[in-house]
């Protein structure tokens, strides 16, 4: 970095830009040392560059009683009030910005809650919240109604949808597929004819849902040699090109047994390279490759399924092309992988299932949990619709959501390699009224009000260590108080 300061004696100007010896006229330079001065006149100036741990430039400007001329700049600056640096005060004590307080921890988690009631389809209420580590937030997520796809027009026929988006190595795809995934989705829903007179068949929704997911992730990866070959400007070309990546959600369905326990069960299978199902998939699709899924990953990448991740679906030249010319990720390649090669190595196409909601009035009610990686690190789906199903319990008698008094000693907070944000059972808390919120919170240490606010006090980068982007979506298929 360079430092500037310029110094005036009549009539000469001198700009220094860097620190060096020149043979100028000697004014007087402040230092943090106190020197006398033997003319009330004397004009001087400081520049100092250091590093410590960041960059910084420095510049001291001291006018004398009888020259009170200023350096002139070749450049025009815009006018504007000269700061007054007095108020910064005369300490030689580091003011530190203070850790969260409860309540601020308490803002925090709910700054970006919602609940939305009545929506069609018998839904009587979702919550959603969303907590960032990285800075902008990795995370996206939708949610809402669109008119039935196979014509019917009824608000009774409305379709709802949720869906959470984890961005990794950016927050560009994440928020794309925020506005982009549900357009696909309902024009290959609209697509879907049934065989008969009868409804339209789960098969032929399933492989409509996969096929809009294909379609997106080729427009956007599989289209990258077209829009480098193309007429566009250089920033049209680099801006199409910057959609990333995006993996690693998942969903949960709790429902009520006759007696009484909340039963956990998978909508969705984790895709990643620790996955048993999708490393036997992938080692059968690249059985002369045996170093392809090593330490739970894909040529260094975990999720298995997702959109983008150009640089594990691309060729070798192309990459090579992207990067030179694009700023183009260098990675995976031969340089740290030697047997790796063309690919494409993971993709778009989702696992789909379908599930039967039971019917609320039946008196087993049941709630879809659908969440970020930030979330399922601090626990797992069995932890996460127990701490759901007993907030929903909570409500149903009326209770009351409020702090509990509690008078256990947690012990000392340790946040770090050591151990990152996780949830107890013995540090369960009810005290939110949004049931996203309340797995937020218990993910961060619940009851431990001290881990929670160690938690939120780590900012970006540094919060990465210890808790991810945390994107949570609740419904309920039954009345909620």
């Amino acid at each position: 970095m360079a430092s500037h300061g310029f110094i005036r004696r009549r009539p000469r100007l001198v700009a220094v830009t860097r620190l060096h010896y020149q043979p100028l006229p000697r004014p007087r330079f402040s230092t943090t040392e106190t020197r006398k001065t033997s003319s009330p006149s004397a004009v001087g100036t400081g520049a100092v560059s250091f590093a410590a741990g960041l960059a910084a430039g420095w510049a001291l400007y001291r006018n004398g009683k009888s020259d009170k001329r200023v350096a002139s700049l070749e450049t025009p600056l815009t006018t504007i009030i000269t700061p007054d640096l007095n108020y910064l005060g005369t300490s030689n004590q580091i003011a530190y910005t203070n850790p969260p307080t409860l309540e601020d921890v308490t803002q925090k988690l709910n700054e970006h809650k919602f609940t939305v009631r009545g929506s069609p389809g018998g839904i009587d209420r979702y919550d959603g919240a969303q907590l960032a580590s990285n800075s902008p937030c990795e995370d996206a997520f939708v949610h809402g109604s669109f008119s039935n796809p196979f014509g019917a027009g009824d608000e009774d026929s409305k379709w709802m949808a949720w869906a959470v988006f984890d961005g990794h190595c950016g927050w560009q795809l994440s928020n794309l597929l925020k506005t982009q995934l549900m357009p696909f989705v309902r024009r290959s829903l609209s697509g879907v004819k049934p065989t008969d007179k009868s409804e339209v068949s789960e098969e032929a929704v399933q492989r409509a849902l996969k096929h809009s997911f294909t379609a997106l992730d080729d427009a956007l990866v599989k289209s990258a040699t077209a829009i480098i070959e193309s007429d566009l400007p250089f920033a049209v070309k680099a801006r199409q090109l910057e959609p990333a990546l995006t993996g690693d959600c998942r969903a949960v369905l709790g429902q009520k047994a006759a007696d009484g326990k909340w039963l956990t069960t998978a909508l969705s299978e984790d895709c990643t390279g620790a996955t048993p199902s999708e490393i036997a998939r992938i080692k059968a699709q690249f059985p002369d490759e045996p170093d392809v899924v090593q330490g739970g990953r894909v040529w260094g990448l975990q999720p298995t399924r997702t959109f983008g991740d150009g640089m594990w679906k691309w060729t070798a030249a192309l990459k090579k092309n992207l990067r030179y010319h694009f700023n183009g990720l260098s990675l995976p390649s031969q340089t740290r992988y030697k047997n790796y090669k063309d690919g494409p190595y993971v993709t778009a196409e989702p696992l789909v299932t379908t599930t039967q909601i039971p019917d609320p009035k039946e008196g087993r009610p049941s709630f879809l949990i659908l969440a970020t990686d930030g979330l399922w690190d601090t626990m797992s789906s069995e932890q996460a619709v127990d701490l759901v199903g007993k907030w929903y319990d909570r409500q149903q008698k009326g209770a009351v959501v409020q702090p509990e008094k509690r008078t256990e000693d947690f012990g000392p907070v340790v946040l770090g390699w050591k151990q990152q944000c996780k949830y107890e059972e013995r540090k369960a808390t009810f005290r939110d009224d949004n049931a996203a919120v309340h797995l937020v919170r218990n993910g961060l240490g619940g009851a431990d009000e001290e881990m929670v606010r160690g938690s939120l006090a780590f900012r970006y980068p540094n919060s990465r260590d210890i808790r991810d982007d945390i994107t949570v979506q609740v419904v309920f298929f039954g009345p909620v108080q």
